[in-house]
């Protein structure tokens, strides 16, 4: 966006606030440090169900979705592993992904419908 004051468009949005029929965003001018804001008015609503209510449809999970690497198998074998003594890092390399992503996996923070 561009300052109002001095025509820079070194500027930042601070805050934003969303409501059911607009955006109000507060921008700084990084140049001369005036402070403004911009409202954005929607004509139709926001797409997507209102606020508060989940989104229709199927969700894809663990090896149905479209960009997963693992099946189940993989996780259930994982967390064999880790039981039996294996270091994260030892499971990591074997896979072919980061430690803390494979310590989520094994401590039920991701792939938690894989018992």
């Amino acid at each position: 966006m561009k300052c109002r004051k001095c025509s820079s468009k070194n500027t930042r949005v601070t805050c934003t606030e969303h409501s059911e029929k607009s955006t109000k965003r507060y921008c700084r001018c990084l140049d001369c440090g005036e402070k403004f804001r911009t409202v954005e008015m929607y004509e139709c609503g926001k797409p997507g169900p209102p606020k508060g209510q989940p989104r229709s449809g199927h969700i894809a999970r663990g090896s149905s979705h479209g960009s997963s690497i693992f099946t189940e198998k993989d996780i259930v074998a994982m967390r064999q592993l880790h039981r039996e003594g294996k270091t994260l890092k030892q499971i990591s390399e074997r896979y072919g992904v980061g430690s803390s992503y494979v310590s989520k996996i094994v401590n039920y923070k991701q792939w938690k419908h894989v018992a």
